[in-house]
């Protein structure tokens, strides 16, 4: 028997860090620079990079809290223009799908 069989849960917890994150929710939907909101998906426990786009403009966010693999805090970067724009998330293995985010002057 190998020890993978033996406890199970270290296959598990090498799929949580090689797999490319998801996203599905920012709470607030909005907010300035230098606020901090949460984003809920899957496989965000490994999340080391978070990217804001408005426009033509992109800034990385800054990963405030990672505890839960279904949600991950950030921080709102300085300097994005107010404006509607995008959201994503990224990990050694890939960046997630984009949520709508608005930057508030």
């Amino acid at each position: 028997m190998t020890q993978a069989q033996q406890r199970p849960e270290l296959d598990r917890d090498r799929d949580l860090d090689t797999r490319a994150p998801s996203i599905e929710q920012a709470s607030p939907e909005s907010g300035r620079e230098g606020d901090t909101i949460t984003i809920r998906g899957s496989h965000l426990v490994s999340v080391d990079k978070c990217t804001f786009q408005v426009g033509q403009d992109s800034r990385r966010g800054e990963v405030v809290h990672r505890g839960e693999d279904n949600q991950v805090k950030v921080r709102v970067p300085r300097g994005l223009s107010a404006g509607g724009g995008q959201i994503s998330v990224s990990n050694g293995t890939g960046e997630s799908n984009r949520i709508k985010f608005t930057v508030r002057s």
